[in-house]
């Protein structure tokens, strides 16, 4: 029987967003359109120069149940190779048999999710195949990434990561980035996790919106009424003035430069 009547494999291939704007995204704003992974990556991940990669996103794969485990779906995967692309691309529900195949295929996790989606049950994973030297560094520049977040993930989702973690307590460049995106602009909070996470361990403030949410898991109902806002907007607005407060506690100088930067990306944009 003919490949194709056994097997179905679909993707999109997305092209390169301009630098300026894949930073500006990436850092700060919200995501550029296309491909949903490159756009994860660039306005919640730490790697906003994702979107400027050309990536080929599988959006979905198929391969008839007597004839699965004949090595098919890899076939697949193969075939969806193209020169003129960085990486392909995979977003799906994790569960552990299907990241195996994943695995197999040559696909490297790059992000976990921290809530369930209500299609699937499941957490959304990520994952990419590098097909040339940028695609690579994108990759594993990524999996790093990931490795720091992992405990911290793990115990937010009641799940193991699929990843060897890294012991990381201290704020790095990319950590100082995501949260000032968080403090003085619009990224939500949960993308800010790990870092948010690492943050709360570094400073000694009260803190109690943000460390109501992160450390004590309480909901935004009832951080409203222990703190007397007047709905969410409220409480995230409070989450932002503390995680300002925050950083200029840990830096002042850095702090003031981060906030002054996307001050000026407002401005212009």
């Amino acid at each position: 029987m003919a490949l194709k009547w056994l097997a179905r494999c679909g993707w999109w291939t997305r092209g390169a967003l301009a630098r300026a704007s894949a930073r500006l995204s990436g850092r700060a704003f919200d995501g550029p359109g296309g491909n949903l992974v490159a756009q994860s990556l660039a306005a919640h991940g730490g790697y906003p120069l994702a979107a400027t990669l050309i990536g080929r996103r599988i959006s979905r794969i198929a391969v008839h149940p007597g004839r699965q485990r004949e090595g098919i779906g890899q076939q697949l995967i193969a075939q969806a190779h193209a020169e003129n692309c960085d990486y392909l691309s995979v977003s799906f529900g994790y569960t552990p048999e299907l990241w195996r195949f994943w695995q197999r295929c040559g696909f490297i996790l790059v992000r976990m999710g921290n809530h369930k989606e209500a299609s699937s049950g499941c957490y959304t994973a990520m994952a990419l195949l590098p097909l040339n030297a940028a695609g690579r560094r994108l990759a594993e520049y990524e999996h790093q990434r990931l490795r720091r977040d992992a405990d911290i993930l793990a115990r937010w989702n009641g799940e193991a990561i699929p990843v060897e973690p890294l012991k990381a307590t201290t704020l790095n460049e990319d950590d100082w980035q995501a949260l000032a995106g968080f403090a003085f602009a619009h990224r939500p909070l949960l993308t800010s996790l790990g870092c948010m996470s690492r943050l709360l361990l570094t400073s000694t403030l009260p803190l109690p919106a943000l460390r109501g949410c992160l450390q004590e898991r309480r909901s935004d109902a009832e951080l409203c009424v222990t703190l007397r806002l007047s709905g969410r907007k409220a409480l995230l607005k409070r989450q932002r003035e503390e995680a300002a407060q925050a950083l200029a506690a840990v830096e002042p100088s850095r702090a003031e430069h981060a906030r002054n930067r996307i001050l000026q990306w407002q401005f212009f944009h």
